[in-house]
């Protein structure tokens, strides 16, 4: 999969992702969540907005938000 984000002027190719925080905001059920794309090349960290929750989450449904979330990046190769 190769992914685009308006911070860098590249495609980011094939990166292994790995979530290494989530920022969670209890009064309004909101996370933020930072994402580490590493390729053979280089490493890019990502934040990405807008995972809410109605009581709890897992970090499964973390992962599976960022799956779904990063295909707003995705590009055509």
């Amino acid at each position: 999969m190769t992914y685009k984000f308006e911070n860098w002027n590249i495609e980011i190719i094939d990166p292994i992702k790995q979530v290494v925080n989530v920022i969670d905001n209890i009064e309004n059920k909101t996370c933020n969540v930072d994402l580490l794309l590493t390729t053979d090349t280089a490493q890019f960290g990502v934040t990405l907005n807008g995972f809410t929750y109605s009581e709890t989450w897992t970090d499964q449904d973390v992962r599976d938000w960022v799956t779904i979330e990063l295909e707003k990046y995705e590009v055509n190769g």
